[in-house]
């Protein structure tokens, strides 16, 4: 069970809407990790190897040719411009870093529990937690809420009416 937290996301609305009830939240949110070793943090694909690091770099290079269209504009500047790829690489994943740690202070300011462990079904009112050590913890609700972006949000009760129609469903 994997939860992206951006704005006006279905899974902020499902954690604003528990709380307001004083109801338990918990977040499983993790990524298998891919043949080289990498993984990443809270935020889903977007915010840590996707949409946000993209934006970043494209910056990045909006930024060097601005500086060598401004000349043509009046801007003086005798030191020559070099990029460092390394400098940028670095300021990309500190950026991404402090999306990341945001994001679980934002969890934490709502009470929310999160787990970077893998989640599956095990019952109609079960759920499965494995973290990267393999380390397994059961949790039971009357509902789990199933949060994978903007427009998906679909509750554990709902799936499993699903899944018993043997309709093809993909948990992300």
């Amino acid at each position: 069970v994997t939860a992206h937290m951006s704005k006006n996301s279905s899974y902020d609305a499902s954690i604003v809407e528990a709380a307001k009830y004083e109801k338990k939240v918990m977040v499983l949110d993790f990524v298998m990790p891919t043949p080289q070793g990498s993984s990443w943090g809270l935020g889903g694909t977007c915010v840590n190897v996707g949409c946000i690091p993209k934006k970043l770099m494209h910056q990045a290079a909006l930024l060097g040719q601005a500086l060598q269209d401004s000349r043509k504009f009046g801007w003086q500047f005798t030191e020559e411009v070099k990029h460092n790829w390394m400098t940028m690489t670095e300021s990309v994943q500190n950026y991404i870093g402090s999306l990341n740690w945001g994001y679980r202070v934002a969890l934490r300011d709502k009470k929310v529990t999160y787990e970077n462990a893998y989640g599956e079904f095990v019952g109609p009112h079960t759920i499965k937690a494995t973290n990267k050590k393999g380390v397994e913890k059961l949790y039971t609700a009357e509902t789990f809420i199933i949060a994978t972006d903007r427009e998906y949000c679909i509750s554990s009760e709902i799936f499993t009416e699903l899944y018993c129609q043997t309709v093809k469903a993909l948990v992300l």
